[in-house]
């Protein structure tokens, strides 16, 4: 054998060696791609949270009225009847407008409309007119009282809004009908108000009757709560202070109005999604003043330039998103992972070790951020509303005023998201040399000089109306189960019953957050317990609600008597 030389020894022992870190460098890329992509088992060493999971519930008298049950649901005269209280409900047109006068009592004739819609209710609803106490609370205000024969139990409250968002002239042609025809195809009822919520006023209306109708006399106190200006944050509505007077605070068993999502399909399961919280609420007006002059010899940046500056440093400085156990949305997801039959495996081991993994916590927050209908539940949210500037085309503005609203997530507040838009005008207001003064929301009358005022202008920040987020609804208890039993077994077994019956799918009914916000900010006095629920197919934002062509699908519509009249009836049977 030939004697290696030195050279030739080391030559090869280098190669080896190449060789060696080569194959060492394509293992770690293996185990890499191994430890990324490969499926996430749980961890048994750590407590991860529960979903308040509910059986199907039913009242215990729940046969002797099936019959009625699916006749509400799938009678179709029944059906017709019901869709004709609707149709007329909508021809009374209650839109609400933005300059009515806050006082009432001394402008009556400018709330009219809301007595024709109240001779429409007495018309369609007679026996519920004849059996239950109606007060007119500040004049236009509705609140029913239908008296229990056991003055013990907590009254049920249950809540809806007579008024509507108004129609834009310009926006008429693009109507399929007329907003305020309401017109019933066989499936859809169309017209504004059908989603947002005279739906709900009816269809409570219409299982009160039918209760009335099989004898039924209630041992807790219901009361219906209806105010006229929801749409205007409600400012007129005393009904609240009525109730609080009349029984206490705290005096409510449950709450129930509008909001939360009837129906949604995430991951593939099907989620009726409660809202136990609602966002807070802060509408902000900035405005602009500085010198004007002829438009021939304009400035470099006029008033209408800089403010068009600051829409977008506003609108590119987003709020960041938050997945924590603060917000019912978590819970919400928390449900999904648990429930859903056939759930990516890496998505349900990221929703459940959020809070104890940062990258899982990412990835989930960037799952529900990628959909536009489910990002607003877990982050503040801004939208630039209103602008008004300039008086004349040939003559430069003194005055520039931009209007936002923000709707705040919960692991935030209204300083946190103030002290944002404030950021941002000073950011505008230093680029273009303006001066800056501040009112703060829990400050008002008295302003802070941020920046002091220049040659060229100043810059104005000031809140119009604040609320903070609201509480959360307790959920897990006996309540919850009633009211989260319901909502399935009104599904799953009356209305979509060839769907469920054979299946291991289920609608998993959750806590969830309110993104917009409701007449129930003045009821927080009355009870713990506020279910944002409105039953039925669509969810209202995707109904068209506030836009155009509102409508539901009709089967919705006659889900929430169905649900109303059950739901009644369970709660009936409860001790406090």
């Amino acid at each position: 054998m030939t004697k290696m030389t030195d050279k030739t020894f080391f030559t090869e022992k280098k190669k080896k060696l190449t060789l060696i870190k080569s194959l060492f460098l394509v293992l770690l890329v293996v185990l890499s791609l191994y430890h990324f992509h490969k499926p996430k088992t749980l961890k048994k060493d750590i407590e991860i949270p529960k979903c308040p999971t509910v059986d199907i519930y039913r009242p215990s008298n729940y046969e002797s009225n099936k019959e009625l049950l699916h006749k509400i649901i799938n009678d179709p005269v029944y059906r017709n009847i019901s869709a004709g209280k609707m149709i007329r409900s909508i021809q009374c047109d209650t839109s609400s407008y933005d300059d009515e006068p806050e006082d009432v009592e001394n402008n009556l004739e400018s709330f009219e409309r809301f007595n024709v819609f109240h001779k429409q209710l007495r018309d369609d609803f007679p026996l519920l007119h004849e059996t239950l106490k109606l007060h007119n609370v500040n004049h236009f205000g509705l609140v029913y009282i239908w008296q229990g024969s056991d003055s013990s139990l907590q009254p049920l409250l249950l809540m809806a809004h007579q008024d509507v968002s108004p129609i834009s002239e310009a926006s008429l042609d693009q109507w399929i009908h007329p907003p305020f025809a309401g017109v019933y195809d066989g499936k859809f009822m169309y017209g504004r108000g059908s989603a947002d919520c005279k739906n709900l006023l009816i269809g409570q209306m219409e299982a009160i009757e039918e209760l009335i109708k099989i004898g039924f006399k209630p041992r807790r106190t219901i009361i219906l709560s209806y105010g006229y200006d929801e749409e205007l944050t409600g400012v007129r509505n005393k009904n609240p202070a009525f109730i609080e007077e009349m029984y206490g605070t705290k005096s409510m068993f449950a709450i129930m109005d509008e909001g939360g999502v009837s129906l949604q399909n995430i991951s593939n399961s099907t989620m009726a999604i409660v809202g136990t919280g609602e966002k807070g609420y802060i509408d902000v007006s900035i405005s602009i003043q500085k010198k004007g002059g002829h438009s021939s010899v304009p400035q470099d940046h006029t008033a209408i330039g800089i403010m068009g500056s600051l829409i977008v440093e506003i609108e590119d400085d987003k709020f960041e998103t938050h997945f924590t156990e603060l917000n019912p949305t978590f819970y919400q997801y928390v449900c999904l992972a648990e429930n859903s039959v056939d759930i990516d495996a890496v998505l349900k081991h990221d929703i459940l070790y959020s809070q104890f993994d940062d990258d899982a916590n990412s990835n989930i927050r960037n799952f529900i951020n990628s959909d536009r209908l489910t990002s607003y539940a877990i982050k503040t949210t801004q939208a630039l509303d209103i602008i008004n500037g300039g008086v004349k085309v040939n003559a430069l503005p003194e005055f520039v005023e931009l209007r936002l609203n923000s709707r705040i997530a919960l692991e935030e507040n209204i300083t946190f998201a103030y002290e944002k838009f404030v950021k941002n005008v000073e950011t505008i207001a230093k680029k273009y040399d303006l001066g800056l003064n501040v009112e703060y929301p829990y400050n008002k009358g008295e302003d802070v000089v941020i920046l002091p005022p220049t040659d060229v202008g100043v810059f104005s920040v000031k809140s119009l109306f604040v609320l903070e987020p609201s509480p959360i609804t307790p959920v897990g208890d006996k309540k919850w189960k009633v009211f989260a039993g319901t909502t399935r077994h009104i599904y799953e077994e009356l209305a979509y019953p060839e769907i469920y019956e054979n299946s291991e799918e289920q609608v998993i009914v959750t806590p969830g957050l309110g993104t917009g916000n409701t007449d129930t900010r003045y009821y927080w006095r009355l009870s713990d317990y506020i279910y944002r629920y409105r039953p039925g197919v669509l969810p209202s934002v995707t109904a068209n609600s506030h836009g155009i062509n509102e409508y539901i699908e009709f089967d919705g519509h006659l889900q929430i008597i169905a649900f109303t009249f059950e739901y009644i009836l369970s709660v009936d049977e409860l001790d406090d």
